[in-house]
């Protein structure tokens, strides 16, 4: 077997952690030889925590650069002459072998998680409260907090109510960050932002509380004092310009919100964001399923590792989603709010499924790349500029007059890429 895919077989099973194996790409790639025998190193054990070199998490691009994440944004008047050429270059740099690819997605989603993880360094320790349970339901904005799903404390575990005003018409931030359980935020039409905690301190005296300090808000705790925090928070849905969520060990589920920027970051968990708007969105996970649906925004980059994604009715402008070692589908019946759509859209060791509309006013370009495997394109109307098994160019025959025109650029190994 290829000594690469051979090491990125050992990363699906679990038998090495992603730092490990970006160490043996590396060596790979270096010139290393190939061997028919295993690492010389022992696997961890299947519950060993995952534990990435830390590294500072990058701010999302602001919306007033004029450009997403090597893209051109959505700029009514200018008509963006240069987002097929932005396409043309990025798929003519598409890579033959996927290894690399692979090593640089491992080593770049570890640092940008850690960021989450060093903010909680007494996190990776075993617990019995884990995360677990259903989330809530999405809902829309209330005029009250609606009822939530109870949670069941128990050992040690402590619960706390917190209820704290939003002063709106200014600059307010809103982070939130929860530990080996359940996070949950959710918009309602309300002023307060009102949560229960549930947690199970290391040691007496150990405080954990809501803070404001200025216009920002934010839960305050040591990580290094608990075992277990579970946040379940009703905040105000358009209150806050910036919105900071992050879980580690734990269950995320964000809804009904509205901001200027908003970040999601989890480790070891499942993810699901429902029913979000926004100039940009960056959301990143690890070690679960992540589901994202009904989403607007003008710019978002979503990553996912080792855990499905399902995408649904996501209305961005500018969109970059990846996922690794396990297979994403994405399902769109409309693309309502922009003229023009730039996406990028990557998986690797897993399939690719992308079901889009076909309607009059919609324009498609579409180029795809499947290493190692093939290309199914279904769509109907399209004139193909490359038709080959695993590399495919194709355009709406009424691409240039279309009213509204998605570019996309599309890639996936060792799996089938198909696009209905």
């Amino acid at each position: 077997m290829n000594e690469k895919l051979r090491i990125l077989k050992m990363l699906e099973n679990g038998q090495i952690s992603a730092t490990e194996a970006a160490s043996l790409l590396q060596a790979v790639e270096g010139g290393g030889t190939a061997s028919s025998s295993p690492p010389p190193f022992a696997p961890p054990p299947a519950h060993a925590p995952y534990t990435p070199p830390p590294a500072p998490l990058p701010p999302p691009p602001a919306a007033s650069t004029g450009r997403y994440d090597g893209y051109a944004t959505n700029n009514p008047g200018s008509g963006s002459p240069s987002g097929i050429d932005d396409l043309s270059r990025k798929f003519e740099s598409f890579a033959k072998d996927m290894a690399p690819k692979a090593q640089r997605f491992m080593e770049s989603l570890a640092d940008k998680i850690d960021g989450a993880a060093s903010r909680v360094s007494g996190a990776f320790t075993s617990d019995p409260h884990g995360p677990g349970g259903p989330t809530a339901a999405y809902d829309h904005g209330q005029s009250h907090r609606p009822a939530s799903k109870p949670f069941a404390p128990s050992g040690g575990v402590v619960e706390k109510n917190i209820e704290m005003a939003v002063e709106t018409g200014g600059y307010n931030e809103l982070s939130l960050n929860g530990l080996n359980g359940e996070v949950r935020v959710k918009g309602y039409n309300g002023d307060k932002i009102t949560a229960r905690l549930v947690y199970r301190a290391k040691k007496t005296g150990s405080s954990i509380e809501m803070v404001k300090l200025g216009g920002k808000y934010f839960l305050k705790y040591e990580p290094d004092d608990f075992h277990l925090v579970t946040i379940d928070a009703f905040v105000p849905e358009r209150a806050f310009s910036v919105i900071k969520v992050d879980g580690v060990n734990s269950s995320l589920d964000c809804a009904s919100l509205a901001a200027s920027e908003m970040r999601f970051v989890n480790a070891n968990g499942s993810t699901r964001l429902a029913g979000l708007s926004a100039n940009n969105i960056h959301a990143e996970s690890s070690g679960g399923s992540f589901n994202i649906s009904n989403i607007s925004a003008t710019g978002a980059k979503i990553e996912n590792l080792n855990g499905p994604m399902d995408a649904g009715e996501l209305d961005i402008a500018n969109l970059k989603i990846s996922n690794y070692n396990s297979p994403l589908s994405m399902m769109m019946s409309k693309f309502a709010r922009h003229s023009e759509y730039i996406w990028s859209v990557e998986t690797g060791n897993a399939k690719l499924n992308i079901n889009l509309p076909t309607m009059p006013d919609l324009g498609y370009h579409i180029k795809a790349h499947a290493a190692m495997s093939e290309i199914r394109l279904g769509l109907t109307g399209l004139q193909f500029l490359i038709n080959e098994p695993s590399l495919v160019e194709a355009r709406s025959v009424h691409f240039d007059s279309a009213a509204k025109r998605i570019k996309m650029a599309v890639e996936t190994s060792n799996a089938p890429l198909v696009i209905n």
